[in-house]
């Protein structure tokens, strides 16, 4: 066996280092496996969440309706009827026609007497020019007593002549005057008659 002189042995030495270093080659770095690496766990669940299927086309997600709310006493709420406007009367219209205070005739003695009440009786008239009042009147004849304004009260007095224990009764009649067609209203009033001779004359 020949051995290589040292200068030999040191130009082996250096053909075997530059033929591993050849074979070997320069060391590569996956650049895509570090880029998924370095994304972490929220880009891995934004990914997981875009990948889900879309929904089926021409479905949409059912709306949520509000529950319904139940009234503080339980019971279910009912509507209310509506009513309509009422339209105004036209023409003449006796409103009212009424007693304002009864009567009473006059008892005891001429030292302890009670005078009489008269009687009061009031009215309202609408859509009419005037009025017309009668009284007692068997005929029905407007205005016998006279005329009176739309509006307004009349003072009667009972005679109270009758038995005593009778009652005395009579009937006032209010009339429309103009406006259109008469209209008509009857109030009836009584007293008893409490002593005899102390009616008025």
């Amino acid at each position: 066996m020949i051995r290589p002189t040292r200068p030999a042995a040191i130009s082996l030495l250096i053909a075997a280092t530059m033929s591993g270093c050849a074979a070997t080659g320069p060391t590569t770095r996956d650049s895509d496996a570090d880029a998924v690496a370095s994304v972490g766990p929220s880009a891995a669940t934004a990914t997981a969440h875009s990948a889900r299927p879309p929904s089926p086309a021409g479905t949409e997600p059912a709306p949520t309706r509000p529950a319904a709310t139940e009234p503080a006493d339980g019971k279910p709420a009912t509507a209310k009827p509506s009513h309509p406007a009422t339209t105004p009367v036209a023409g003449p219209r006796i409103v009212h026609l009424r007693v304002a205070r009864q009567p009473k005739c006059a008892e005891g003695t001429a030292v302890f007497r009670a005078d009489p009440v008269p009687l009061v009786i009031e009215w309202k008239i609408t859509g009419a020019t005037g009025g017309a009042l009668s009284v007692d009147d068997p005929t029905n004849t407007p205005g016998t007593y006279g005329p009176v304004d739309l509006e307004g009260s009349q003072e009667f007095l009972f005679s109270c002549t009758g038995d005593v224990g009778s009652t005395e009764t009579h009937t006032y009649a209010l009339y429309t005057v103009g406006g259109g067609p008469v209209r008509s209203a009857t109030v009836t009033a009584s007293a008893k008659v409490l002593d005899k001779g102390l009616g008025t004359n």
